[in-house]
């Protein structure tokens, strides 16, 4: 799970450098690429403090991960919803490559965490009955 953050964290760099060559005003600037730099820039920090904690840096990486989810899911859904969501629209565009790519990564690290808890709690079942 620690490369999937590292994997997560250069994609959102890299949709936030891409969106630093569409943007053409500085309001394109603000919805294009910063979210993708800032989430990813910190997500590939806490992915790196992840090295020495490992506990911790993953825990700050699906926080952060969240926090770009919800972020994100405040301007893609209403316009979904809506029947404005327009692909053609970079900053649309932005914004739902990284609902969609926090969500992936979000429900990985969901599922990864049940499984280890289940298999901690069958482990302290084995050694206690042994």
């Amino acid at each position: 799970m620690h490369l999937l953050s590292f994997i997560l964290a250069l994609a959102l760099l890299a949709l936030g450098i891409t969106g630093l060559k569409d943007a053409s005003s500085a309001e394109a600037l603000q919805s294009q690429a910063t979210p993708g730099l800032f989430f990813g820039g910190a997500i590939l920090i806490a992915s790196l403090y992840g090295i020495r904690e490992r506990r911790h840096g993953m825990a700050g990486a699906s926080f952060v991960a969240f926090l770009a989810f919800l972020t994100s899911a405040s301007g893609t859904i209403p316009a979904l919803s809506r029947g404005t969501f327009d692909w053609s629209r970079a900053d649309h565009r932005s914004a739902s490559l990284v609902l969609v790519l926090c969500a992936f990564y979000l429900g990985a690290i969901f599922y990864k965490w049940k499984r280890a808890r289940r298999q901690h709690a069958i482990q302290k079942l084995r050694d206690g009955m042994s």
